[in-house]
């Protein structure tokens, strides 16, 4: 995906992820300790240069695509989503979402962006599956990715630390079938 073009749905669109995204309320999303809770992101802090450096080197990505959700009713972007880990040779990748507006959440936007993805994974870059990893207490996760169709395929039994203890890891998947 280049340029100006974008997904669009009901309530938001994707589009790719410019360096300018990279702005006050973007760094205030990554040093939320809130928004950041569910995310490998909340061990690291962020400045600006360091969120502009993460864009750049996404955008450099050959098996990636870093979109905004932005709300089509005020052009306002507030998260992100990305297939990134593209595996060409297994027809598969890996969906990461962040919705760094904490008063988006709760509205079914992660969903809408989570189905935007997969449709554009699946009829655009013709990916055979697309799947999520997240930590099994991350109920508004987990409940987006079955919301836009996935699948738990696996619980990983004490697979993350969080906040002093280990907990579950729970992994949803997507298949295409055009068929189902």
């Amino acid at each position: 995906m280049t340029g100006k073009k974008t997904i669009n749905g009901e309530r938001i669109y994707l589009r790719p992820v410019q360096v300018s995204d990279a702005n006050k309320d973007y760094c205030r999303w990554m040093n939320d300790a809130e928004v950041t809770r569910y995310t490998e992101s909340r061990f690291f802090g962020h400045t600006l240069a360091g969120i502009r450096r993460y864009i750049k080197d996404a955008l450099a990505s050959k098996d990636s695509i870093f979109l905004a959700i932005v709300l089509i009713e005020n052009g306002r972007h507030i998260g992100n989503i990305k297939i990134h880990r593209i595996n060409r040779a297994h027809a598969h990748a890996e969906m990461s979402l962040l919705i760094g507006e904490k008063s988006c959440w709760g509205q079914g936007i992660g969903s809408e962006a989570i189905r935007l993805a997969a449709g554009h994974a699946f009829n655009i870059i013709k990916l055979h599956k697309v799947y999520a990893g997240c930590y099994a207490n991350n109920i508004g996760s987990v409940r987006a990715f079955k919301k836009a169709g996935f699948k738990e395929e696996a619980l990983m039994k004490d697979h993350y630390m969080f906040e002093g203890q280990y907990i579950d890891g729970i992994q949803l998947g997507l298949v295409n079938r055009p068929e189902d």
